[in-house]
C-alpha cells in the first residue's frame, strides 16, 4: 500500500476532486498533459476535476506515483460523516466482447436504459462506477461512450480475467454494500456471480433472452434484466 493514497484512520472518506487539479496545477502541467503521462484518455483529467468521475484504485496510484516523482505529495481525501445507507455503491462492467451495440445510436439507447436500471436497481447508492471493456474494431462505440462517463479499457485480448479482477478488486472492500451489474452474454461469469453472492454482494445480469440459461440462473430470474 502506499503510504499516504489511503485514508490511514478508519471511518467514512469523501475523495477530492480537487486535489488532482491542485497536484497538476504544482507540476505546471495541462490536463492533457497529465493524462498523456498517465496513458490515459485526454478527457479523463478533465472529467475528474468536475467530480464528473473518480479515479479507480490503480488511476490513483498512477497520479500518486507522478507527484511523488516530482516532490508533491497528494491529499486525496477527507473526513466526512455519513450514514451506512449512503455508503451503498453500484458497479456496472460491460463486456462488449460478447455484446456489442449496433451503432453508436445503440450506444446512446442502451446508455439510457442501463442507467436507468442501475439507479432503480440501487437507489441508495452514493457512487456510480461504470466500466467497459471493448476491442479496437468497437472504438467509434466506446469513443462514444466514454462521453457518456463509461471508463473504457480497449485491446484486442480476452478480457474475461481483467474483468473479474476489476470486479473483485471494486467490490471487494465493502461487499455487503456493494451492488454488481455485469453486462455480458459469457457463462465463464457464473463462477464469478456465485463468489460474489457468497460474499453478500448483490448482483444483476443485463443480457439478451438468447444468454446461456446458467449465467440467468446464477443471478436468479428476478435480478436478470432482459436488453432488447
Amino acid at each position: 500500500m502506499l503510504f499516504g493514497m489511503t485514508p490511514a484512520k478508519q471511518g467514512a472518506y469523501r475523495f477530492r476532486k480537487e486535489s488532482i487539479a491542485e497536484m497538476r496545477q504544482t507540476l505546471g502541467l495541462s490536463q492533457s498533459a497529465m493524462a498523456a503521462m498517465l496513458d490515459l484518455p485526454k478527457n479523463t483529467v478533465s472529467r475528474w476535476e468536475r467530480g464528473e468521475t473518480t479515479p479507480d484504485a490503480e488511476s490513483l496510484a498512477a497520479v500518486y506515483s507522478l507527484g511523488m516523482e516530482r516532490g508533491v505529495t497528494p491529499n486525496f481525501f477527507v473526513h466526512i460523516k455519513q450514514k451506512a445507507a449512503d455508503q451503498e455503491a453500484a458497479l456496472v462492467y460491460w463486456d462488449m466482447q460478447t455484446l456489442v451495440p449496433a451503432s453508436v445510436a445503440a450506444v446512446d439507447n442502451l446508455d439510457r436504459a442501463i442507467k436507468a436500471a442501475v439507479k432503480q436497481r440501487a437507489p441508495q447508492a452514493a457512487r456510480r462506477l461504470f466500466k467497459a471493456f471493448s476491442r479496437t474494431a468497437h472504438s467509434t462505440m466506446t469513443d462514444r461512450m466514454e462521453e457518456l462517463g463509461w471508463r473504457v479499457w480497449e485491446d484486442d485480448v480476452d478480457w474475461t480475467q481483467d474483468i473479474r479482477h476489476h470486479v473483485l478488486s471494486d467490490a471487494g472492500h465493502n461487499p455487503e454494500r456493494s451492488v454488481v451489474f455485469l453486462i455480458t452474454m459469457d457463462s465463464d461469469y457464473v463462477e464469478l456471480v456465485g463468489q460474489l453472492r457468497s460474499e453478500k454482494a448483490r448482483v444483476h445480469l443485463f443480457a439478451l433472452p438468447s444468454a446461456p440459461p446458467e449465467l440467468i440462473a446464477a443471478v436468479g430470474r428476478r435480478r436478470w434484466i432482459e436488453l432488447a
